[in-house]
């Protein structure tokens, strides 16, 4: 039989190729946990993670929970898990002749994993140190469990015993992972917040703005340093008095200030060892799209309110710290909204936004066509996308859109700039490279605070 490619020979190319754009909606906190191997994992409810094992007073669901309770709030929020190398873990009832079944998680190099389940049955008088050390025999007896155990008073106590590879536990509703008076029920033994995030963020990348659930001012300042390269953005807070205190030098905020961090941002919030006005704020802010918010002049929902007084709050501003006050003693709200060099939160996240977006239309085009010409036509295809991600930005109220001056001239949102073909030298056409490309753009900014003047008078 004859084909009919003979006669009509028809082909379709498909110039649909695209790439996941970077997600600046998407927020994530991080801390120490034993509760699964993923190195993050999502909730859309913070009392998900109780039913995971977290206890209520863990201060990655305190932060969950803040970040959730705000209305509007992103769909979920995904945790960071620190490396863990030891965990105590607490009998909370004794009961005689029961099961205690606990099971230890593993992964093994090829990604599989591995639940290893250990059962010890109570004698007919039981205490906890008899059921610590009945299930301390049964691991120490597996050649296979990842962690070594021994008994500390009543407690279990497992200990990694390959640093920095990942173990989780499953544990009875008669046993806890033991609260310490520190941060968190647990600690990292050995790992650094930049082998943490660098961890995180090599799972999973596609989250944008994030937390820590440490409050200690090392930490801080190591989340500031990878951030900066990360290209994120880093929310914190603090209770330190230095913070609210213009005379001092040595408080985080100042530190951060000095060193002209423009992803992190914080605030000084007493309550901060049990509440995460950051995200709490981050959250509320990530509802918007990028370029319709303002961090100032935010309320929040399940955070504690600040009573400063006039210096200091002033101290707090001059150091480029945020605060949670309350007006009038009727609402209360978020003031400032910038990041610790001075520049504007929603800024930052506007024009990290914007970069990616021109980028991406810039990226497709060259990808789907077959060549791009070096031509005026060619050139102006480009400025078309360049345009493309000005026109949205103005959409979603980054950019201002053109307006009048007092003698109706025109003031554009945007301008862009491209060359003439003919004005390219023949050697920069040769290295396929467009140069002098340019486009400055007026921020809508944002209104904070209002001065109004006026006068009374019998006539005008």
């Amino acid at each position: 039989m004859a084909n009919i490619d003979r006669i009509a020979n028809v082909q379709i190319s498909l110039q649909t190729a695209g790439i996941n754009k970077k997600d600046f909606s998407t927020m994530l906190v991080a801390g120490p946990h034993v509760y699964s191997l993923p190195r993050v994992t999502a909730y859309t409810r913070a009392d998900d993670m109780l039913t995971d094992g977290f206890a209520a007073t863990d201060p990655l669901y305190l932060a969950v929970r803040d970040a959730l309770s705000q209305i509007p709030r992103p769909r979920y929020v995904k945790v960071g898990r620190r490396q863990v190398d030891e965990v105590t873990l607490q009998i909370n009832s004794v009961s005689n002749e029961a099961p205690y079944v606990l099971k230890i998680l593993k992964k093994a190099t090829d990604g599989s994993t591995t639940t290893l389940t250990y059962t010890f049955t109570s004698g007919a008088a039981a205490t906890k140190a008899e059921i610590a050390g009945g299930l301390e025999d049964l691991i120490t007896a597996d050649a296979n469990s990842p962690v070594s155990a021994s008994v500390s008073t009543d407690d279990l106590v497992l200990t990694n015993k390959v640093a920095g590879t990942a173990f989780a536990v499953q544990l009875p509703k008669s046993m806890s992972v033991k609260s310490a008076p520190a941060t968190s029920p647990v600690a990292p033994a050995t790992s650094t917040v930049a082998d943490d995030m660098a961890a995180i963020n090599g799972e999973d990348k596609n989250w944008y703005g994030w937390g820590l659930t440490s409050r200690t001012s090392a930490d801080i300042i190591a989340a500031a340093d990878w951030t900066e390269g990360a290209g994120k953005l880093f929310g914190y807070s603090v209770a330190e008095a230095g913070a609210i205190d213009a005379a001092s030098t040595t408080d985080t905020p100042y530190l951060l200030k000095e060193g002209n961090y423009y992803r992190t941002f914080g605030f000084y919030h007493a309550s901060a060892a049990t509440d995460f006005p950051e995200l709490a704020v981050m959250a509320r802010c990530f509802a918007v799209l990028p370029g319709g918010e303002t961090w100032a002049n935010k309320r929040l929902a399940g955070v504690n309110t600040d009573r400063l007084t006039e210096t200091q709050f002033l101290a707090a501003a001059g150091k480029n710290l945020n605060t949670f006050e309350s007006f009038e003693d009727s609402v209360t709200i978020t003031q400032t909204g910038k990041v610790a060099a001075g520049e504007w939160i929603d800024v930052i996240r506007f024009r990290d936004w914007l970069q990616t977006e021109m980028q991406t239309n810039i990226f497709v085009l060259l990808i789907n066509r077959d060549k791009v010409p070096y031509t005026d036509a060619g050139i102006a295809s480009i400025e078309a996308q360049m345009r493309k991600a000005l026109d949205l930005g103005q959409r979603r109220g980054g950019i201002a859109p053109t307006e009048y001056d007092e003698a109706n001239n025109e003031i554009p949102g945007y301008v862009t700039n491209v060359p003439l073909a003919a004005s390219i030298s023949a050697n920069t056409k040769a290295s396929r490279i467009l140069e002098d490309v340019t486009f400055s753009a007026r921020l809508a900014g944002a209104v904070h605070v209002v001065n109004v003047t006026g006068s009374l008078t019998y006539e005008f």
